[in-house]
């Protein structure tokens, strides 16, 4: 009976978790907002079959920036133009 209790205990425990990570999208907002005229999730895909692997991105004047792992812990901030997806100098002229 107490193995049973366990498993009941743990079990409803597992499903009252489950919901907040399944609605925790990391970087990624569920507002609906668009950058450069489509959504995170979006561009964030597409960077991805262009071999980046973005965490997440954001509007940077007229240029995408996207939050790429630098596989030291951390990240490192890239430019994209938001027609093409390739990246680009921000400080260009």
């Amino acid at each position: 009976m107490k193995t049973l209790s366990i498993a009941t205990m743990l079990t409803f425990v597992s499903l009252s978790i489950v919901p907040t990570f399944a609605s925790d999208n990391g970087a990624f907002n569920s507002d609906g907002a668009t950058i450069h005229g489509r959504s995170e999730f979006a561009l964030v895909s597409a960077l991805h079959d262009r071999g980046v692997t973005a965490t997440g991105v954001e509007a940077w004047g007229d240029l995408i920036l996207a939050w790429v792992p630098n596989g030291n812990g951390g990240s490192t901030m890239a430019f994209f133009d938001p027609d093409n997806l390739q990246q680009v100098n921000p400080n260009r002229g």
